[in-house]
């Protein structure tokens, strides 16, 4: 006999712009088959009651398995220190996901994690969108490039270029004219072939979007001017001084992750982030979500940010929004995950409250129908 699972009771916000009560969601083969009213036979029940179910939660721009925990430098595996164009480098390959970080995501309703090399080059390589079970979703989920300080402190500290803004600049640039080039030739060699120059040829080609990391509101600026020149799609990473270029960001349909909004202002860039991008975001019809930049600040983080952003104004819809469907829509992966919809993944995660006050604990976590966290007592977050 197949296993069915049923949801009852409980409030739903399913992000589909939707309320639901007292309704039973009907999990089979993993999938949400259906929304329905009563309970089919031979259903393994969980009861809901009081409580609020909401979609899985999605972080769009992590380390988790790459920047190790409680292991020092032995766990440092994000950054390629050796060049500042490593395209053809795939986080995947550096991931340890025995981790303790993807236990403690499954804990606090995390189900989907994009996970990226650093931002120590100005290309740094292939991130990849993972359940945070380790199941593979999309891979290569873009191609991740860095602007702003990090490189230029790199590559200045061994003579090297990028040592200013403008030489990783170049760089970029550099790299994407000589992959025009390398279609073209590969046009007339058909065994011609080359790692770094097929990683960038994905660009090309619309397969994924250049994935930038950029803080300061001239990055930004600086990553759109170059992405438009090559016709490359493009999503600004952290976008901590987005609020500041939010009507251009809105007009070019440029989506954002926002994040991590709760840290300090540990360096020159971080001097103008504010909580407040996320109301200005949606006041302007930017399309973003939260990030964590896990493990610069815990996973837990997530919900934390948004609920943060409440209090400066970003409305409760759009809160939920930017851990849910908005990271699916930007990861390209909204018809599979994000929202609570028949036929989509059983990525479901029940609290006992409000997912955005503090106080409220994640009950169950589902994972393509299959618990894969209940909350037993303050001893189960302790992993």
């Amino acid at each position: 006999m197949e296993r069915v699972i049923a949801i009852k009771g409980g409030t739903v916000y399913t992000m589909e712009d939707k309320v639901l009560k007292d309704k039973v969601i009907i999990i089979k083969d993993g999938k949400i088959k259906e929304i329905a009213n009563n309970i089919p036979e031979n259903a393994e029940v969980i009861d809901a009651r009081g409580k609020f179910i909401y979609p899985g939660l999605v972080d769009i721009h992590t380390h988790t398995g790459l920047w190790e925990e409680g292991i020092g430098r032995e766990g440092y595996d994000g950054n390629e220190y050796t060049d500042p164009v490593t395209p053809h480098l795939r986080a995947l390959d550096g991931i340890n996901f025995l981790d303790r970080g993807f236990e403690e995501a499954k804990a606090n309703g995390i189900t989907t994690v994009n996970i990226m090399p650093g931002s120590a080059n100005v290309i740094g390589g292939q991130g990849v969108a993972v359940k945070t079970t380790g199941e593979i979703l999309l891979n290569p989920s873009g191609i991740k490039m860095a602007l702003g300080e990090n490189p230029r402190r790199v590559y200045r500290a061994q003579k090297r270029m990028p040592s200013t803004r403008m030489g990783s600049a170049f760089l970029m640039r550099k790299a994407l004219i000589e992959t025009q080039n390398y279609i073209k030739k590969k046009e007339k060699d058909k065994y011609l072939f080359d790692l770094k120059y097929e990683a960038l040829s994905g660009l090309f080609e619309g397969k994924y979007p250049a994935r930038i990391h950029a803080h300061r509101q001239d990055d930004i600026m600086t990553a759109i001017r170059i992405m438009e020149e090559f016709n490359i799609k493009a999503v600004i990473e952290h976008s901590t001084e987005g609020h500041f270029v939010a009507d251009f960001l809105s007009k070019k349909g440029i989506p954002c992750a926002l994040g991590p909004i709760i840290t300090t202002r540990v360096k020159q860039e971080l001097k103008f982030r504010t909580p407040e991008t996320a109301k200005i975001y949606e006041e302007k019809g930017v399309l973003f979500a939260f990030t964590t930049d896990y493990p610069v600040i815990p996973i837990y983080g997530l919900q934390l940010s948004a609920s943060i952003a409440l209090q400066y104004g970003l409305s409760e819809e759009m809160a939920l929004k930017a851990i849910t469907i908005n990271g699916a829509k930007i990861l390209g992966l909204d018809k599979r995950i994000g929202s609570i919809k028949e036929g989509k993944d059983a990525d479901i995660i029940i609290t006992d409250g409000d997912i955005l006050e503090p106080v409220t604990k994640i009950l169950y976590t589902f994972i393509n129908g299959e618990i894969v966290y209940e909350y037993k007592g303050p001893e189960s977050l302790l992993m």
